[in-house]
Formats: structure tokens, sequence, C-alpha cells
């Protein structure tokens, strides 16, 4: 067996223990809160997206929209491990989420740098960053972790375009697809950290000819159109149902930086501390800067405009709240980065024993603080494999209003109890009252629906609880709802799909081209 081939089984033995470490505190320490029972519903309610997004057996039975505003494509596999026991489920995708986050961060920091140590402690730190566990323990919402897997084989991507390797577009494009088929803020913050870099090219050595400025813009215009062919199957419908629904998320709190650094620092006398590590710090980073590779050189620049924009907080007229918990995530990337080159620069040239002992100091210590800071946490509702969990009467209020009426139909304005059935995406009823009423039923209203009354399609409009309105028949009424895309939703999920099939046809026969030509060659 090869060097090469010892070498990965090595590696990947490393990110399994540490997955299993990572697995149990998860285990141990994290509590079953509306967050985790969240994102078991989610994936849950996945099981009939293909033929209509809206799921009546979750969400209070209202027929909530939440498949139109949380992407589901990337957490869709989740289905195969939550047929049996959700719990057990879920503690399996997390760890594999865990390894994949280890195995993608390694792999493309590996290609950026060139250097196994460097991708090592990238991919370790990064797993192990008090970022993630915030995100696993705290926010506990599996899109926030789940996407850093794809962040850096995104950055790849663009630094390889920036640099004059314009055939790695497809990895910036392949990145951008699952990160917003995951979480689509942190994908605009991508966006938004990525446009500066075009500009700021032009004080490197590649940028000075017409080629270079020709070929990177045809390059990122090739890559932002292909990507929104791969995920107009989300946007469209979104933009689709957005137009008339116009429902707004509510504001994330955010945590005051500048408060905080004055509370613990300026206000105990501490000013003279923190302008001296202050001061030291930015004679690291310029030596850094210096001595570093232009793309090294634009994360530092890029990662004080973020921390600048983290502690201002600068309000505009929309809300920028998830943008910027989005852009704490990706100042926690660069930071990283950062902070592993400064490390080896200093031991550069430094025996082979030294880089091992940085990799498992590094190892060592990011596992330590892991495991002290779950060691404080003191869960309410520990998770336990025998626990029963309701998670198809969870409801997210800001997509679904019909949440509010408690599965209350009005008749006539007057509250009611009425008896009905559900089954993935279709909704019945019968009722019976000699005269015709005013029946509101507490579905959220969906252009998609087809309703009939005894077979026959009656006029549907908007009540103000945001639900179903129409008017029944006399004496006995058999009332279905069955819900579907919409026409504008079809198209849009069907280019999706053969934009997909097209891409993968166009990269496999060129990879096969390239074997067959290596092969005449040899």
């Amino acid at each position: 067996m090869s060097s090469r081939s010892w070498r990965r089984i090595i590696i990947g033995i490393i990110f399994l223990i540490i997955t299993i470490f990572y697995t149990f505190l998860f285990l141990k320490h994290a509590s079953v809160t509306n967050e985790l029972i969240f994102n078991i519903a989610h994936i849950k309610s996945l099981s009939n997206i293909f033929t209509s997004p809206i799921n009546f057996d979750y969400w209070g039975h209202t027929g909530s929209l939440i498949n139109f505003y949380s992407p589901w494509l990337t957490i869709l596999p989740g289905l195969l491990f939550l047929n049996q026991n959700v719990i057990i489920g879920f503690v399996v995708i997390f760890a594999l989420v865990t390894y994949l986050t280890l195995t993608s961060s390694y792999y493309y920091m590996k290609k950026f740098s060139n250097d196994t140590l460097e991708a090592l402690l990238f991919a370790v730190i990064y797993t192990l960053s008090f970022n993630r566990f915030l995100l696993v323990f705290d926010e506990q919402r599996i899109e926030n972790y789940l996407v850093l897997i794809f962040l850096p084989m995104v950055y790849y991507g663009a630094f390889q375009i920036f640099n004059g390797k314009f055939q790695d577009w497809l990895t910036l494009t392949l990145g951008m697809t699952l990160i917003i088929w995951t979480s689509p803020y942190m994908a605009v913050a991508v966006i938004l950290t990525l446009l500066p870099i075009l500009p700021l090219m032009i004080f490197s050595k590649l940028s000075h000819n017409w080629t270079y400025w020709g070929k990177t813009l045809l390059n990122l215009i090739k890559a932002g159109s292909v990507t929104g062919l791969l995920t107009v199957g989300y946007w469209g419908p979104l933009l689709e149902n957005q137009w008339s629904e116009k429902i707004v998320q509510q504001k994330r709190p955010q945590f005051d930086y500048w408060s905080w650094l004055n509370q613990e620092f300026l206000a105990k006398n501490n000013w003279y501390l923190v302008l001296i590590l202050a001061i030291l710090l930015g004679l690291v980073l310029i030596i850094i800067f210096l001595k570093s590779s232009f793309s090294y050189k634009i994360m530092i620049l890029e990662s004080f405009a973020l921390a600048t924009l983290l502690v201002i907080r600068p309000r505009l007229a929309f809300d920028t709240s998830r943008l910027l918990f989005a852009m704490i995530t990706i100042l926690d990337l660069f930071a990283i980065i950062i902070l592993i080159r400064v490390v080896l620069l200093l031991f550069q040239e430094g025996p082979a024993i030294l880089q091992l002992l940085i990799l498992l100091l590094a190892i060592g210590d990011f596992g330590y603080l892991t495991f002290s800071q779950a060691n404080q946490l003191h869960p309410h509702n520990k998770i336990e494999f025998a626990q029963k969990i309701d998670y198809k009467n969870l409801a997210v209020n800001y997509h679904d209003k019909a949440s509010d009426s408690k599965n209350h139909f009005l008749i006539d304005g007057r509250s009611s109890q009425v008896q009905f059935n559900a089954k993935g995406n279709e909704y019945w009823l019968q009722y019976y009252n000699p005269k015709s009423v005013t029946m509101d039923i507490p579905i959220q209203k969906y252009d998609g629906y087809k309703v009939t009354i005894n077979n026959e399609q009656p006029k549907i409009t908007r009540s103000n609880r945001q639900t179903l309105l129409l008017q029944t028949d006399p004496n006995k009424n058999i009332i279905e709802v069955h819900a579907h895309y919409t026409v504008l939703a079809i198209i849009s999920l069907l280019i999706n799909l053969f934009s997909f099939i097209g891409l993968s046809y166009i990269y496999f026969s060129d990879k096969w081209k390239m074997k067959k030509k290596i092969v005449a060659e040899s």
C-alpha cells in the first residue's frame, strides 16, 4: 500500500474519532428544543415534496408554506434516517454532517494551499470552533451548521477563478448551488464578500492584461447563470408565492459586540491593555499580510471589513440581522485560515516532528475547549433515544398565520369545531347544515389548491385570518382540498432538473474525453 493511501486512512481515522467525540458531546449535553424538533419536522415533512410543497400531516395540519421559505434539497437525504426512531436517526444525521464538514474543509484547503498540515489544522479547528459549537448547541437549526460543509468549496472555487484558474468555475457553481439550497442568507453574505475581490484584483500582477479580465468576467457570469438554473426550483416558487403573501421573517436578536467590549474591558480601566493587544495584533497581521500570497491578503482585508460591520451594525431600510448572523460564520472561516497562516509562518522551517506536535496540540486544545464548553451546559430536556417527540404539531408562526386558529373553523364568523382528516397533500371533511354558510377553513391560503365541494369547484377567497374561505352547499358537504405545485412552480422545478442533468452530462463527458486523451498520449 502506498504512502498516499496510508495517509488517507490515517486522516480518515482521525476524522472518525473527532466525529464520534463531537456526537457523544451532542448526545450528552444538547437539549431537545423547538429548534431541534423543527429540524425533524422539516425533514419529515419533505416526504411528498416532489408532488406538493404542502404536507398536511405536519405543522399543526394547517397547510404551512414552510417548504417555500426553508430550502430542502440538501436536507432531503435525511429522510433515509428518520423512518424509525427519529432521535437515533437525527443523531446519525448529525454525525454524518460533522464528518462531511471535516472532510470537505480538509479537501478544499489541501487543494487551496497544497499543504497537508495546513489542511488538517483547518479541518480540525473549523469543525471544533466556538462558532460551530454555538450553531450546534445553541442555535440548533441544522441548515446553519450544514452550510459549513459547502463554504470551503465555494471560496476555493472563487479564489481559483480570481487567480486565473478558470477551469474551476464549476466548483464555484456547485458550491453556491448547495449553499442556496441550504441557507439563502448565507448565499447573499458570500456574494457580498466576493464582490469586493474583483476591484481588489487590480493590485495583482495577474490582472495586468485584458485577457484576464475577459476570462474572469466570462467565468463569473457563467457560474452565476448556471447557479441560477440549478436553484430556480427553490427561488422560482418562492418569488411567486412571496409576490402575493408578502411574508416577513422575524428579526434575529443580535449580540452587541461594542457594548460587550466596553463592559468587559474599557469600563474596567483595561483600555491600555486592549490598545497594546490591538497594536500587537495589527503588527502580526501586517507581517503576515506582507509575507502571504494575494489570496491570503484578501482574506485579511475582508476580515477587517466583516469585523467592522459586526461591531457597528449599520441600520438600513431593511432588516440585516440574518445577513449579519451569516457573516459571523464567514468571519470565523477567514479568521481560522489567518490564525493557521500565522502558526505555519512561525514554524515553517521546523522538522516533521514539530509539525506533528502542532497538529496534536491543535486537536487536544480545541477538543478540550469544546469538551469544557459542553460541560458548562445544563440541558433542561436531555436527548434520550426512547423519547417521544410531537413533531407533527409544531407550528412556525411567521410562515403560517393559520396556526393561530388552533384548527378552529369559523361558520358564518362563529368559532366551531369541525372534524377533518389530513394525509400528505390532501385535506378533507364532511359538513352538514340545512342552509348554505360561509366556512372559514383553518388552512393557509395557497394558489396551488384544488378545492371541491361535492365534486364541484367553488369560489375560493382569502379570509382575514389568511385562511381558506368558501360558501358551502345546503345540506351535506364533502369538501376536499388537494395541494399541488402551481404551473410556474412545476416549470421552475423542471428547468432545475434538466439543468442538473445537462450539467452532469457535460461534466462527465469532459472527464471521459480527458481520460481518453491521457490514455492516448501515454
